[in-house]
């Protein structure tokens, strides 16, 4: 709390002092700061050389999840109320347009005061923008949508987005899909290394080499390519020499698709078309030694308020320790439309991902993922997960003001089990058999402010 008074406090001092240094300078036009309002609040000076914009967003949700009892830790609903998302954002440039900066500040009550991205950049061209701090890993679609610009009231399992992730991540329930199964998170990595919530890289800190050309109404080409500390972490020193490296090309042969942007807002009056290609190796050595590779590819269709974003994804583990390989996959599909333009949207979206690529006992235990443990009318046994999939519908209306909104959404979560007739548990030949599937359903509301 009083980091963040402290923060707040910074603010205000600002917010007092811009005005105050462009009345000590009235006979300096350019020395002197303009303070308005434009999707944000901003303070630049009036020579240009000087720029800040202040955001905040806040999303305040309620999520009913009405388990499948035959799964262990499983035996109790979930309902909750849940800020997801309360967030600051600094963004500008200092000394010259070209030398930009992005703070952004994470206030949830579950994280505490947190910086999430800290990232400065310099263009040296339009193909050329040299960055380096901390920000989201530039990598497939999903993730790289904007907190504040989703189609529904969060993302996909497809990037390991359930809502029901809370509590100590070593105690059981309620944490989706349950069962003794490692932890399904937006990013989230077992013991072992070896990742088990979506298919993203989340957040690092490293350098970035970027560039974009062209417009929204021509043709536009865009890559980044960048060097980072690892998947997922935090800023914690790294205790290796090893890193992750990130490539990520996209063309849109009749104007640039904002991928930070769910859905036609716009309302955009001819076709345009976005497609994406993405890959990155990383290694690690505690505390097993692997190599990581993984490649995914998007695609964007926006046209008269219709909106289609589909993904598909892959990614594949090589254990020094274990004999086999370890792969994961999914793909996603999300269909949009604004019946009325620009204020009320339809959405349908279907997501599924397989978290281990031919499943077995072995496997599930080496790599950290887990095996679930489901009733049999007697006793809880072992089964083999397969396959986690979404279908969901949502509602968005648009209230007055600045990505301001009202989204409802029903998700049908489904978890498919696979065989395993030779399983060999404590020693003992013991057959897993294909048990029936999980149906689990999502109800969820949320109101979203953004200044």
């Amino acid at each position: 709390m009083n980091r963040l008074l402290t923060l707040l406090g910074l603010v205000a001092v600002l917010i007092g002092i811009v005005p105050w240094a462009g009345a000590d300078e009235e006979d300096s036009a350019e020395n002197s700061f303009r303070v308005f309002y434009d999707k944000g609040f901003r303070f630049n000076s009036r020579d240009g050389r000087f720029a800040l914009r202040l955001n905040g967003l806040l999303q305040v949700r309620y999520t009913y999840v009405d388990y499948d009892p035959e799964i262990r830790f499983n035996q109790e609903d979930y309902s909750n109320f849940f800020v997801r998302r309360a967030r600051l954002f600094f963004t500008g440039h200092a000394g010259s347009p070209r030398f930009t900066f992005i703070f952004q500040a994470q206030l949830e009550p579950n994280q505490g005061l947190n910086a999430n991205d800290l990232w400065i950049e310099y263009e040296f061209s339009d193909l050329l923008r040299l960055g380096a701090g901390r920000i989201k890993i530039p990598y497939g679609l999903e993730f790289m949508n904007a907190g504040s610009a989703l189609g529904m009231v969060d993302r996909s399992i497809f990037s390991g987005e359930t809502d029901i992730d809370i509590g100590d991540p070593n105690l059981p329930g309620p944490r989706y899909p349950g069962g003794g199964t490692e932890r399904f998170a937006l990013s989230w990595i077992a013991d072992t290394g070896f990742a088990t919530g979506g298919l993203d890289l989340y957040r690092s800190q490293g350098v970035l080499l970027r560039g974009q050309r062209g417009s929204a109404t021509t043709s536009t080409f865009e890559y980044q390519v960048g060097v980072w500390q690892g998947r997922g972490t935090t800023g914690a020193s790294n205790p290796g020499n090893e890193h992750l490296v990130s490539a990520r090309v996209g063309y849109h042969p009749w104007g640039f698709v904002d991928w930070r942007v769910v859905g036609d807002l716009e309302d955009t009056p001819r076709l345009k078309l976005g497609v994406l290609g993405s890959a990155y190796v990383n290694s690690e050595v505690e505390p097993y030694h692997f190599d990581e590779h993984g490649f995914n590819l998007a695609a964007m269709l926006r046209y008269r308020g219709w909106s289609v974003d589909a993904e598909w994804g892959n990614e594949m583990f090589d254990f020094e320790a274990f004999v086999e390989d370890f792969a994961r996959e999914g793909y996603r599909m999300s269909v949009g439309w604004f019946i009325v333009p620009k204020h009320f949207e339809v959405r349908a979206r279907y997501a599924e991902i397989t978290r281990m690529v031919d499943p077995t006992y072995r496997k599930a235990v080496d790599s950290g993922l887990g095996v679930p443990e489901i009733w049999n009318g007697e006793d809880w046994v072992p089964a083999l997960e397969a396959t986690v999939s979404e279908t969901s519908a949502a509602a968005s209306y648009y209230l007055p003001g600045w990505r301001n909104k009202l989204i409802v959404d029903i998700s049908r979560l489904q978890r498919q089990f696979a065989a395993d007739p030779g399983a060999v548990i404590d020693g003992v030949l013991s057959p897993i058999e294909k048990v029936p599937d999980q149906v689990d359903y999502r109800w969820r509301m949320m109101v979203q402010l953004v200044f």
